[in-house]
């Protein structure tokens, strides 16, 4: 039996130095000594090229062209380095941690987040939120602060059992007060005091007084 070897024409790129002009579909132009070709982002470049860019361009016999890689940007002005990816993105880590620092501003930024972890620390020196909806499921949750400060324009709290315990003082202001008790509301004081600049009224089917 005779074989036969077939041969395959495989091209070979070469690599040039060129520099990004603008983007284009699919792509961007990029400028280099062969002239001017229109090169797509390969994979590995995950940085997303910008205009004035000196990057490292593959380009072979038949027109096929990759940004491999930047190589310089012109520091003429603070400009924000992008990260770019198509499509989802999973990032693991194997028998060790992930940090994630930064000098000044962290910012994450997504249609919805989610986060899940065993443990979890916070410490936050000062912290905002600003939310239109925020709803918890916590079995057990416990404040610990040396000052709190709430303002509020409404809340609706709804207990199963509620305890509150204050060791010293406790003050309440408001334009009007009302508690409704379907049981029986039982006051324990060593001494009570009830001030009223107009009129005092208990209504009840029987009073004692002892």
């Amino acid at each position: 039996m005779e074989l036969t070897a077939k041969r395959t024409d495989v091209l070979q790129p070469t690599l040039e130095y060129g520099m990004v002009a603008t983007p284009c579909t699919g792509g961007f132009v990029v400028t280099s000594d062969r002239g001017i070709t229109e090169a797509s982002v390969a994979v590995s470049c995950l940085v997303t090229p910008e205009a004035g860019d000196v990057v490292l361009i593959s380009m072979d016999e038949s027109g096929c062209s990759y940004v491999l890689s930047i190589l310089e940007r012109p520091q003429k002005e603070r400009r924000t380095t992008e990260l770019s990816f198509d499509g989802d993105l999973s990032i693991r880590v194997e028998g060790g941690g992930m940090s994630l620092a930064s000098d000044e501003v962290l910012s994450l930024a997504s249609k919805d987040f989610e986060l899940a972890a065993v443990t979890g620390r916070v410490t936050i020196e000062k912290a905002s939120f600003f939310g239109r909806l925020v709803e918890n499921h916590i079995e057990k949750i416990r404040v610990v602060a040396e000052a709190m400060d709430s303002i509020i324009r409404r809340a609706v709290q709804r207990f199963t059992s509620s305890y509150r315990y204050v060791e010293e003082h406790e003050e309440i202001q408001s334009a009007s007060t009302r508690m409704i008790v379907d049981g029986t509301l039982t006051m324990h004081t060593k001494n009570t005091m009830h001030i009223a600049e107009g009129h005092v009224k208990i209504d009840a089917e029987q009073i004692h007084l002892a």
